[in-house]
């Protein structure tokens, strides 16, 4: 049920957060949610889909240090986005991933995840760019012009 709070917006939602509240109010254990109502079918599917989809990008640059990937302006990437970086995290301990998610009206969400091997450098990338900002091992900027792109990819190879 947490996957549906993730989204820049109500519309990249699964269910309005009221909607979702009004649907759990009347039973006492979630399990019984979960048998009953249709909407957690929907949130599970939905997951599915999502993280498949994201799983299935490829990297717009990589090598043994890193790797850059570029979501499209889509709701699913808007959702999945922070559930693939930490999993890239995880699976490639080695290396420091950058996921750019295109915003609707031009430039990038992003969000850096450094090296678990190392745990650090992500939150000093990002405080270079106005918007960013963030925890050593885990940081983003909350808009990156596209104009800022080059710049944040030397940026990012530089770092890592």
């Amino acid at each position: 049920m947490n996957y549906n709070a993730y989204g820049a917006r109500l519309e990249d939602l699964y269910l309005a957060p009221d909607e979702l509240f009004r649907r759990l109010r009347p039973y006492a254990d979630p399990c019984a949610f979960i048998a009953a109502d249709p909407a957690f079918r929907t949130l599970r599917a939905g997951y599915a889909e999502d993280t498949a989809r994201a799983r299935a990008l490829k990297p717009e640059l990589t090598d043994d240090r890193y790797a850059l990937y570029i979501l499209p302006a889509e709701p699913w990437a808007r959702r999945a986005s922070g559930l693939l970086a930490n999993q890239l995290a995880r699976t490639s301990a080695q290396r420091a991933h950058a996921l750019l998610t295109r915003l609707p009206n031009g430039g990038f969400v992003v969000s850096v995840r450094a090296p678990m091997a190392t745990g650090t450098g992500a939150d000093a990338l990002c405080r270079q760019f106005p918007t960013g900002g963030g925890r050593k091992a885990a940081a983003g900027i909350d808009y990156l012009p596209d104009d800022s792109y080059d710049e944040f990819v030397r940026q990012f190879i530089a770092a890592f």
